[in-house]
C-alpha cells in the first residue's frame, strides 16, 4: 500500500578513512552511538528509523516540516557536541524528499527514495538538501531555504530544482554552568621519558574515567586539549561529587600503573557561548587559569574551586571541606579570586 511519506536520508562524510583506524569493538560502539543519536532526535519530531545503510540511515516522518526540524536539530547537536575539532569532527549530510512510498518489510520503495539517493551524491557535508517538491510542502514560517541549482539527475526525465535549508546558527547561551578543567601534572615529561605504550594507557585511562563520571553525574564533555579536559555540570554539589570520584579513580589508576602523573582539577562557575562548533567563554578561560595557578601547590591529585562555586555550596556538607588557599603572589589571571582546596578524605 502506498503512503505519502517524508523521507530523510543521512550519511556520515569521510567515514571509510575514519573507521579504518578503529578496532571492530570501537567501530561497533561508534555506529551504535550514532544510531541512538539519530533515532532519538527523530523520535522528538515523530519520525523513526526505517533501516540503516552503511553508516547512514533511512528515516520516515509524518511531514516534511517535522523532518526538516529534525535534520536541523541533528546538524546543530553534532556541531555543539564537538567544539574545537574543526574538520576532524563527525560530519553528516542529510537529504529530505516527499512522495508516495511503498513500505515493504523494513524498506522504502518509490521515486522519492531514488531521488533521495541521487541528491545525496551532491549534498555537501553539514548541509540539508531537498527538492522543490518537498520544499513546497514545508511550513515556511518555521523553516527557511535557498535555491542551490537546477540539476539533471539519472533516472529523472526533467531537471530537479534543489534547495538548501538555511540553518540559523544563533549563538547558544549555556548559563550557570559549573565548569570543570582537569590537567595532568608531568604529562609532558612522561611523553619524553616513557614508552608510547605507557602514554597511550594514561590517555585511555583518563578518557575512560572522564566518560564514566560524566555519565554517572549528568555532566557534559565539552572539549579536550591533549591531556586536559573541559567538562560542565549544572549543579555544584553534583560537580564536586563528580570530580571527587574522578580524583579517586585517577589515584587508583596511578597505583595500578605506577605512573607519576597526578591530576589537578579546577572548578569555576560561569557561562558558555556555543556557535557552530565553536565554544567561547571568558569563564572557561578563568577555569583554565585556576588550574594553572594552583598546579604548583601540591604534588598529589588535588581539587580547587573558586569562590563562585563555594557560594553555591553554602549550607551543604561540601562547605566544611573547602579550605581557603592563599596564593602569593596572585597570578594575573586569577587576581582577586577566592580559591579553596577540597579536603579529600
Amino acid at each position: 500500500m502506498l503512503k505519502t511519506t517524508a523521507i530523510m536520508k543521512t550519511d556520515i562524510g569521510g567515514s571509510t578513512a575514519r573507521f579504518r583506524t578503529l578496532s571492530d569493538a570501537e567501530l561497533e560502539a561508534v555506529l551504535a552511538e550514532h544510531r541512538d543519536f539519530v533515532a532519538r532526535v527523530a523520535r522528538a519530531h515523530e519520525g523513526h528509523v526505517v533501516k540503516p545503510e552503511g553508516d547512514g540511515f533511512w528515516l520516515a516522518f509524518p511531514s516534511v516540516t517535522a523532518a526538516a526540524l529534525a535534520a536541523m536539530s541533528m546538524q546543530e547537536e553534532l556541531r555543539l557536541a564537538q567544539p574545537g575539532r574543526g574538520d576532524a569532527r563527525l560530519r553528516m549530510r542529510i537529504v529530505l524528499t516527499l512522495g508516495d512510498v511503498l513500505h515493504q518489510e523494513g524498506a522504502l520503495v518509490g521515486d522519492a527514495v531514488v531521488l533521495a539517493a541521487r541528491l545525496e551524491a551532491i549534498t555537501p557535508l553539514d548541509e540539508i538538501y531537498l527538492p522543490a517538491s518537498a520544499w513546497l510542502a514545508v511550513r515556511q514560517a518555521q523553516v527557511r531555504a535557498a535555491v542551490v541549482d537546477t540539476v539533471t539527475l539519472k533516472g529523472f526525465p526533467d531537471p530537479v530544482a534543489v534547495y538548501r535549508i538555511e540553518q540559523r546558527h544563533r549563538m547558544q547561551v549555556i548559563a550557570d554552568q559549573c565548569i570543570v578543567v582537569t590537567d595532568l601534572r608531568r604529562f609532558v615529561a612522561l611523553m619524553t621519558e616513557a614508552p608510547l605504550s605507557v602514554v597511550e594507557r594514561v590517555l585511555d585511562g583518563n578518557l575512560e574515567l572522564v566518560g564514566q563520571v560524566c555519565a554517572e553525574f549528568s555532566g557534559t564533555h565539552r572539549s579536550i586539549n591533549g591531556d586536559a579536559y573541559l567538562l560542565t555540570f549544572d549543579d555544584a554539589s553534583r560537580a564536586l561529587s563528580a570530580v571527587e570520584r574522578l580524583a579517586d579513580g585517577w589515584d587508583a589508576f596511578l597505583r595500578r600503573e605506577s605512573v607519576g602523573c597526578t591530576m589537578n582539577v579546577g572548578v569555576h562557575k560561569g557561562t558558555l557561548y556555543a556557535f557552530r562548533s565553536y565554544l567561547l567563554s571568558p569563564d572557561t578561560n578563568t577555569a583554565f587559569r585556576l588550574v594553572g595557578a594552583t598546579s604548583r601547590l601540591a604534588a598529589e591529585t588535588s581539587i580547587f574551586v573558586s569562590g563562585a562555586i563555594r557560594k553555591d555550596l553554602a549550607g551543604t556538607p561540601w562547605e566544611s571541606r573547602l579550605l581557603p588557599v592563599d596564593l602569593q603572589p596572585m597570578p594575573p589571571g586569577v587576581a582577586g579570586m577566592e580559591i579553596y582546596r577540597l579536603r579529600r578524605p
